[in-house]
C-alpha cells in the first residue's frame, strides 16, 4: 500500500468524506495546520476521518494573513514519514509550499500541486508564465480543481503532460433527485462559511422585495456558520421568514432542509456550495463575474443548470434571476434536472478516484 502524505492548511468538515476515502486505498497521512474558529471550518474535522493518520503542525505568518504564510514542520514529517507521493495545497503566497516542492523534487518524492491555477486572471502576463513553468519543471502534475483552470495553464503554453483535472466535487450520500421535486417548493437555500464578501444581506434584502410584491410564500434557509453568523442571527430573528440554522454537516438534515427549497443562492464569490447545490437538484443563483468566484461556478451554463446575475447591477439582477425561477416552473423543473445532471458528471468517479488515477500514473 502506497504511503501517501496530503498537506493543507487547514482540515474543512467537506474534505472529510475525501481523506477517508483515500484512506482506504493508501497509507495516508494528513499534515495540517488548526483551523481559526472564526472561519466557519469545524475544528474537530480530524476526529471524524476513519483511518487516515492526521499530524498538526504550526502556522507562523511573519508578514501578515497575504504573503510568506509558514506551516513549520513539514520537511521535518516528510523526512520521518519518507512518503511515496505528496500531495500539497498549491498556494503560492505559502513559503512553505515551495520549500516543500523544492524539497521533494530533491529527494526524488513526486510532488503533485492542487491547486486554482490562473483562472482568475485575463490576461496573466510573463511573471505568473515563468513562475508556472518553474513549478511544473519540479512537480510530477498539478491537479486542478476543474477544467476551466486546466484551460487556464494551457493558455499559458504549459506542458499538457503535466496538468491533470480532479474535479473538485463532493459526495453527497443524501443527494435530492430531480423527481423528488414538486415545483411547490418556495425556499431558497444558502450554503457556505458567513465571512465578509459572502453578501448574504443582498439575498435577505431581495427576498424581502419578493414577498412585498406579493410572493408571501418565498422563505430563505442559512446554512453556515463564521464570523458574520452573529450579525446573520440577528437579521433572521426580525424576519420570521428566515430561517437560520449555523452550523450544519449531517447530509441527512442538509437534504431535510433542502426540501422546501427551489433554488439555491450563493450572492458572493462562491465555490464549492455550487456542488452541493447541484446535488440536491437546485439549481445554483450566483454573479457573473466568474473572476471574483472558486473555480466551481464555471460548472454553471446560466439557463441550463442555473442562473447568472448581472454583477455590475446585483440588486436588480438577483431579484430578477429569482423572479424568473419562479414564474417559469417549467424552465425552473428543466433546471433542476440539469443541475443533477452536472451533479452526477462531476461527482462520479469521486475526487478520492480521481486524485488515486493521477498519482497512481
Amino acid at each position: 500500500m502506497k504511503k501517501i502524505c496530503y498537506i493543507q492548511p487547514i482540515v474543512a468538515n467537506y474534505s472529510v468524506p475525501l481523506f477517508s476515502e483515500l484512506g482506504r486505498h493508501w497509507q495516508l497521512i494528513v499534515i495540517y495546520s488548526p483551523a481559526r474558529i472564526t472561519q466557519g471550518y469545524d475544528n474537530d474535522a480530524t476526529a471524524n476521518m476513519n483511518g487516515v493518520d492526521s499530524r498538526e503542525i504550526s502556522m507562523i505568518r511573519p508578514f501578515g494573513n497575504k504573503i510568506g504564510m509558514y506551516q513549520v514542520g513539514i520537511i521535518r514529517q516528510l523526512r520521518k514519514l519518507r512518503p511515496d507521493a505528496v500531495i500539497i495545497f498549491a498556494n503560492m503566497r505559502y513559503l512553505s509550499f515551495w520549500t516543500t516542492i523544492f524539497w521533494c523534487k530533491v529527494n526524488g518524492i513526486p510532488v503533485f500541486p492542487r491547486g486554482h491555477g490562473v483562472y482568475r486572471k485575463d490576461s496573466p502576463g510573463l511573471f505568473w508564465k515563468i513562475t508556472y513553468q518553474v513549478l511544473l519543471s519540479v512537480c510530477t502534475a498539478y491537479i486542478c480543481y476543474t477544467p476551466s483552470v486546466a484551460a487556464s495553464l494551457r493558455r499559458l503554453g504549459l506542458p499538457a503532460k503535466k496538468i491533470a483535472v480532479a474535479e473538485n466535487s463532493l459526495d453527497n450520500p443524501h443527494s435530492v433527485k430531480p423527481d423528488e421535486k414538486t415545483n411547490a417548493e418556495h425556499g431558497i437555500l444558502y450554503i457556505g462559511r458567513l465571512r465578509p464578501g459572502c453578501r448574504l444581506g443582498l439575498l435577505i434584502n431581495s427576498v424581502k422585495r419578493l414577498r412585498d410584491m406579493g410572493q408571501s410564500k418565498v422563505t430563505l434557509h442559512i446554512i453556515g456558520d463564521g464570523i458574520e453568523s452573529k450579525r446573520i442571527r440577528l437579521l433572521a430573528s426580525e424576519m420570521p421568514w428566515v430561517h437560520f440554522y449555523g452550523s450544519v454537516y449531517e447530509p441527512e438534515r442538509i437534504k431535510n432542509i433542502s426540501n422546501c427549497c427551489m433554488v439555491g443562492c450563493y450572492p458572493g464569490n462562491a465555490g464549492l456550495s455550487i456542488v452541493h447545490f447541484m446535488s440536491l437538484s437546485l439549481p445554483p443563483i450566483v454573479h457573473d463575474d466568474m473572476a471574483a468566484h472558486g473555480p466551481e461556478p464555471s460548472y454553471i451554463k446560466s439557463g441550463e443548470n442555473g442562473l447568472l446575475f448581472d454583477h455590475l447591477n446585483p440588486e436588480a439582477g438577483l431579484l430578477s434571476a429569482l423572479i424568473y425561477m419562479l414564474e417559469e416552473p417549467k424552465e425552473l423543473k428543466r433546471m433542476q434536472a440539469k443541475a443533477y445532471a452536472t451533479y452526477e458528471q462531476i461527482a462520479k468517479p469521486s475526487l478520492a478516484m480521481r486524485i488515486i488515477n493521477i498519482v497512481g500514473e
